[in-house]
This record gives C-alpha cells, structure tokens and sequence, in this order.
C-alpha cells in the first residue's frame, strides 16, 4: 500500500491523536530514586534467601 505526500503530510500535520481516548488514559505514576532502588533491594534480598534455602 503505498502512500502519497498529501496523505504522509496530513497524518504528520494533524493534532488530533492518532490513538482514540488516549487522554482518558492516567499517566503512569512515577517512583522516585529511592522507592525503586528499595524495591530492588527486596527482590535482591528475596532472590538471595531463596538461593540459600535450596
């Protein structure tokens, strides 16, 4: 399926989202630093005891 410029140029030009309801949609919410290197830790610590009790 090829595409002409007139068509390539309508989709760049158009600020409607190509993506219906995409607004609706909650941002995913961000963890800082801290929280993520602590989460990262448990699992570590997790992996760490299971490898330990086999």
């Amino acid at each position: 399926m090829t595409k002409t410029m007139e068509v390539i140029n309508e989709a760049v030009r158009n600020p409607k989202h190509p993506f219906r309801k995409t607004e609706l949609v909650p941002k995913k919410s961000h963890k800082n630093r801290y929280e993520r290197r602590k989460i990262k830790e448990y699992l570590h610590l997790g992996d760490w005891l299971a490898e330990e009790l086999v």
